[in-house]
C-alpha cells in the first residue's frame, strides 16, 4: 500500500509540473522534462575523484559538475571572463548561469542555446520571466525574479559575445524506433541502463547525449543527437520554407535567410529540437506571451503536435 501510496503522488507531482509547462492532455515529457520526472539513478558509473578533460588545466568532482551553485568552465582561456552571476549563483539563491546555459553558451537540451544572440534579445528574454509574460517555472521564472538587474545585464552581455560556431552541436537523425530512455540527473534523457530495448519513436524527439560522462561533466566540446519520427525533416522542410499550403508563415521572413537571425529577431537554425518545440507550444497555449510571441500567435495556431515535431527537428538539422 506504501508502495502505491507513493506512486500515485508521484504520478500526481508530475502531471501538476507537467500541466505547468506542457498543454493539458499531452504526453510531452520528451520537450518538457519537468523535474518531478527525474529518475535518481546515474546512465553511467560515476568516477571516483576529481574528472579531467583532455586540454583543461582544471579539474572537478563529480558534486562539483552536479552543483547549480558555481559554474563549470573547462577552458577559461577560450572566452571572456564570465561575470560573477555566470560563474557564481550566490546572489540569485544558486543558480549560476554557467551551470546550465555552459560556458560556450549553447547549453544542454532541457535548458536553451543563448549563443549567438543578441544582448538586447536576452535582456528582453529576462524581463519577460520576470514579469510573467513569459512562464518557464521550473526555473527561469525563479531566476529572472531573484537575479539582480545589474547581474542580468552582465551575463546579457557576456553570453552576447558567444558565437557559438558553425559546427553542429545537435546531429539530427530520423529513426523509426529509439532505445528506452529516462529523465535522469540534470533533466537531461539518457538511455535506460536497465532496460535494453528499444521502443517506436511515436510523434517524439528523443536527444541524448554523445558522450554521457563528458557531457555530465559540462564539456563544451561535445553534443547531442536527436532523433526524429521519419519523414520529418521533409515535412518541417515544406513548413518551414513554403508555411505549408498556408498552415503557417514562411519562417525566414522574419528569421532571416538560413535562419540565422535578423536584427533583434533571434537566429534559430541549428538550435536543440526540443527547446524550438517547447517554444512553439509555449506560443500557442501563452504561456509565453510577450510582444514578440504575439507575432508568432498566427505561425503556430493551426500546427499540429506532428507539425511541431517536424519544424523542430528541420530547424535544429539546418546549419549555424
Amino acid at each position: 500500500m506504501k508502495r502505491l501510496g507513493f506512486g500515485l503522488l508521484v504520478s500526481v507531482a508530475v502531471g501538476a509540473v507537467a500541466l505547468a509547462q506542457a498543454p493539458a492532455g499531452k504526453d510531452l515529457l520528451w520537450a518538457f522534462p519537468v523535474a518531478a520526472a527525474i529518475v535518481n539513478k546515474a546512465p553511467l558509473p560515476v568516477p571516483e575523484g576529481k574528472q579531467q578533460m583532455p586540454g583543461s588545466a582544471n579539474s572537478y568532482t563529480q558534486a562539483q559538475l552536479d552543483s547549480t551553485f558555481t559554474a563549470v568552465d573547462w577552458f577559461p582561456d577560450q572566452h571572456a571572463p564570465m561575470p560573477k552571476i555566470v560563474r557564481d549563483g550566490t546572489a540569485n539563491g544558486g543558480f549560476a548561469c554557467g551551470t546550465c546555459h555552459l560556458a560556450n553558451g549553447r547549453g544542454h537540451p532541457e535548458s536553451g542555446d543563448l549563443s549567438g544572440l543578441t544582448e538586447a534579445y536576452i535582456l528582453k528574454s529576462m524581463a519577460e520571466f520576470k514579469s510573467g509574460v513569459r512562464n518557464e517555472p521550473t526555473r527561469m521564472t525563479v531566476i529572472a525574479k531573484t537575479t539582480p538587474d545589474e547581474d542580468t545585464k552582465e551575463a546579457a552581455a557576456w553570453f552576447a559575445t558567444l558565437k557559438g560556431g558553425g559546427d553542429a552541436w545537435t546531429k539530427v537523425v530520423e529513426a523509426k524506433t529509439v532505445p528506452h530512455t529516462y529523465i535522469g540527473p540534470g533533466r537531461m534523457r539518457f538511455i535506460d541502463p536497465d532496460n535494453k530495448g528499444v521502443e517506436p519513436i511515436g510523434q517524439r524527439i528523443i536527444t541524448l547525449p554523445d558522450d554521457v560522462l563528458r557531457v555530465r561533466a559540462r564539456d563544451p566540446r561535445i553534443g547531442f543527437t536527436a532523433y526524429v519520427p521519419p519523414g520529418s525533416l521533409a515535412r518541417g522542410k515544406a513548413l518551414v520554407e513554403g508555411g505549408g499550403a498556408g498552415k503557417t508563415v514562411q519562417c525566414s521572413i522574419c528569421h532571416g535567410e538560413g535562419l540565422k537571425g535578423l536584427g533583434n529577431v533571434p537566429p534559430i537554425a541549428g538550435r536543440h529540437p526540443i527547446y524550438v518545440a517547447r517554444q512553439l507550444y509555449d506560443v500557442q497555449t501563452s504561456a509565453r506571451n510577450g510582444p514578440d510571441a504575439q507575432m508568432m500567435k498566427r505561425v503556430v495556431a493551426k500546427l499540429s503536435d506532428a507539425d511541431i515535431v517536424a519544424v523542430s527537428a528541420y530547424v535544429a538539422s539546418l546549419p549555424r
